[in-house]
């Protein structure tokens, strides 16, 4: 019995060596913490310690330890809970968002903790010595970096890059910063790489508000939406924005795109008081055509509209918070008074057809005009007329309403007004027949209304012109054929008053060549050898008788002895005349006598 208690009782202790022995080579694998690459190893203390700490960070040390990966630890299993976790991996085209659990509680009005350097978040330690604050983190984890952050002081959460699409535009909001001075709509301008260097932004004096730098399209950006929130035509949220700002529309973030036969009017909202408030504030040198607002600030521009203006066939980065452009046509205009489709595209679509009274008669008449504005003068007219749009708002690129207004207000009041003097001053026939000289006094007036506007007028055209009904075209037609037959007869009465003057004067004129030859006759030949030569023609015009009947009358008997030529004498035909040789002279009566009745032949000739 001695026997085998001797051999039982040391093979037992050997038993319970060798098993202590594994027990013991168990509790040291389970105490070997092989953490591998990629991934970290919370090691948690699973009873407290006693030992008084000195600080936040070696209570969270002493607690919960964090072990990075690649390497070989021993941590005693029973006092310690170990967890393999994967290292917070940032995916490409994202970014890792900070919130610290621990730390120092934010100020009052503070909306993000104060940036302390801490080797991104991993250090943990450093972080909560150096006076970290709980909340939102200015720095920001970059995308496709890997980080071994304790869960237990930072949470971290994944978002996208802000992404701007080409050929649009991106604003930003800042949430954090200096309060903006009173009266101002921008803040001041800090170069932080694109909004994607949160902690420069702050350290340099960035304030909350519309910044004035632009994330220009067609590429992503890493920027810390607790910070700033990002305004693009696929993510606009106007609760975001101020309310002095709530009038951004999508279309308001793509590049301003002035064509080829327009003019870009730029209205700046931000700058000094305009010195003359006719004008349109004058130019500024180096803002790139108003694409840095920081340099025309800088250089002291004007807000309103701007004398320098966007050439036509390009594009233009402008930030909707600094400025608003308006294009103003440059191509020829056409304006229609008529019936037409209202339209918005139309600056025409509020002239309507122009009707006109005359003696009664309601009358329409078609109106054409042409004209063309200058580039240098589109800025004045948006300075004369204004850019408010009540259905629109104010920003953006749409119709000008000044072009509007200046057709409207301008061009559709002088034309109504003359019309208006015409149906009082005008019979209907007088104003269709005098189309001339209404489209005279109408282009006068219309050309001297918009060269006072610098604008250049072209052509004035009055169209056909129509009545409300066919009994009314029918009764005009017969009143106007009236006083035409009217107008026809008083001008044959003036014809026929104008032949009786002109052969009144011809008679008149005869007579006084004739007397002028009579008197010129008698001064050379004598007044009784005039007188025989009449008396010879007046006898040789009668007829001469082809019998002659026996007489005892010598007279009769003796005259073809005194019928004889009268030679050519001062061009005039030679005629028969009496032979005066052997008659005895006649006394002056008879002369007398014998003048009367040839000037009686004569006119009854």
């Amino acid at each position: 019995m001695d026997d085998i208690t001797g051999y039982v009782l040391p093979g037992l202790a050997i038993l319970a060596g060798l098993g202590f022995l594994v027990l013991v080579v168990q509790h040291i694998r389970q105490s070997i913490v092989n953490v591998p690459l990629g991934q970290f190893a919370i090691v948690t203390r699973k009873y407290s310690s006693f030992r008084f700490a000195g600080s936040l960070a070696e209570a969270v040390n002493r607690q919960s330890r964090l072990l990075i990966g690649g390497r070989v630890y021993f941590r005693l299993h029973r006092l310690y809970e170990v967890r393999i976790q994967d290292m917070i991996s940032i995916p490409v085209g994202s970014i890792g968002i900070v919130h610290a659990k621990m730390g120092g509680s934010l100020e009052h009005g503070q909306p993000i903790a104060r940036h302390v350097p801490c080797d991104h978040f991993q250090d943990f330690e450093t972080f909560l010595d150096q006076g970290g604050q709980q909340g939102p983190q200015i720095e920001i984890l970059d995308s496709g970096g890997q980080y071994a952050i304790h869960p237990t002081v930072f949470e971290v959460r994944i978002a996208k890059r802000t992404y701007v699409p080409l050929r649009t535009i991106g604003v930003v909001v800042a949430k954090v910063g200096e309060i903006m001075p009173y009266g101002h709509t921008l803040a001041r301008h800090v170069e932080c790489d694109y909004f994607q260097n949160g902690v420069k932004f702050l350290e340099d004096g960035g304030q909350q508000g519309p910044q004035q730098a632009l994330l220009p399209g067609g590429s992503y950006y890493s920027i810390n939406t607790d910070m700033f929130n990002v305004l693009t035509q696929n993510q606009i949220d106007l609760e975001t924005v101020p309310l002095s700002h709530h009038y951004l529309e999508p279309e308001d973030l793509r590049l301003v795109s002035v064509e080829s036969e327009e003019t870009g009017v730029v209205i700046v909202t931000e700058g000094l008081h305009p010195v003359d408030a006719a004008e349109p504030a004058p130019r500024i040198e180096g803002h790139e055509s108003f694409q840095f607002p920081w340099i025309f600030l800088a250089n002291g521009g004007q807000f309103g509209p701007q004398s320098e203006v966007l050439p036509g066939g390009s594009t233009y980065a402008i930030n909707p918070f600094f400025a608003r452009v308006v294009r103003i046509p440059s191509r020829e205009l056409i304006l229609s008074w008529g019936r037409k489709e209202v339209s918005a595209d139309r600056y025409d679509s509020e002239l309507d057809l122009i009707e006109v009274t005359l003696d009664g008669f309601h009358v329409s008449v078609e109106l054409t005009q042409t004209f063309v504005i200058p580039p240098e003068t589109a800025p004045h007219l948006v300075k004369r007329f204004g850019e408010d749009d009540e259905e629109h708002g104010t920003a953006g690129v749409r119709k000008s309403a000044a072009v509007q207004r200046l057709v409207t207000r301008l061009l559709g009041v002088v034309v109504k007004g003359y019309f208006n003097e015409v149906s009082n001053s005008h019979l209907i026939e007088e104003f269709i027949s005098d189309q001339n000289q209404v489209r005279a006094e109408l282009k006068t007036l219309v050309e001297q209304a918009l060269r006072e506007q610098n604008v250049s007028p072209r052509l004035t055209t009055i169209g056909a012109i129509k009545f409300q009904s066919d009994e009314m075209n029918e009764e005009f037609r017969h009143i106007a054929k009236l006083r035409q037959q009217s107008r026809q007869l008083g001008q044959q009465l003036t014809n026929a008053a104008v032949e009786t003057d002109l052969k009144r004067e011809s008679i008149k004129q005869e007579k006084l060549e004739r007397s002028a030859e009579l008197e010129e006759d008698v001064r050379i030949l004598g007044r009784d050898q005039v007188a025989a030569e009449r008396m010879a023609r007046i006898d040789a015009s009668r007829q001469v008788p082809q019998v002659f009947v026996a007489s005892s009358d010598s007279g009769v008997l003796d005259l073809p002895r005194r019928v004889r030529g009268v030679a050519h004498r001062g061009g005039q035909v030679p005629g028969w005349v009496l032979d005066t040789a052997d008659v005895q002279p006649q006394p002056a009566q008879l002369t007398e006598a014998y003048d009367r009745k040839e000037q009686e032949h004569g006119d009854e000739r």
